[in-house]
């Protein structure tokens, strides 16, 4: 049995191998462009969803990582939704969190849910605040307070 080959002249040949080439590195750069809108929209997604305000971020291990990253020092914020002193000073975070100095991190943790968290700082009721330099040491912890109070703990 003979086979047939198909023949292609030499001239379509490199026109088919050269189409072939640039549809690939179109798929390829779209491919790329895909993965990294993708990578850059998470991303955005996670900081839009996390961040209260400037210096002032929902409690996450995620949240915490980015401080720790960013060489910041930390101060948990173990809040309730029915404390009154905890609902005033989440408020003044909300408004006054972009004159804390750069560098410095509050991160809103619920007392009511998070039992892991306050076993692992010690934390035994709302409003404490936990005060840790950028290698996870604690500096200094208060029980309560306004906005004021906290800049003048930190400082």
């Amino acid at each position: 049995m003979k086979t047939k080959a198909i023949k292609i002249k030499k001239g379509n040949f490199n026109v088919i191998v050269i189409i072939t080439l640039i549809l690939c590195a179109l798929f390829g750069v779209a491919l790329i462009g895909k993965l990294e809108s993708k990578a850059d929209s998470s991303q955005v997604a996670f900081a839009k969803a996390q961040q209260i305000s400037p210096h002032y971020v929902e409690y996450s291990e995620e949240s915490l990582a980015v401080a720790r990253e960013k060489g910041n020092t930390i101060l948990f914020f173990a809040a309730t939704l029915w404390c009154s002193t905890c609902s005033a000073l989440d408020d003044e975070l909300k408004e006054r969190s972009s004159t804390l100095p750069d560098g410095v991190t509050v991160l809103k943790v619920d007392y009511d849910t998070d039992k892991a968290m306050r076993t692992k700082y010690g934390v035994t009721q709302q409003h404490t605040l936990v005060f840790l330099d950028s290698n996870g040491n604690e500096i200094k912890r208060w029980i309560g307070g306004n906005f004021d109070d906290l800049v003048q703990n930190i400082n």
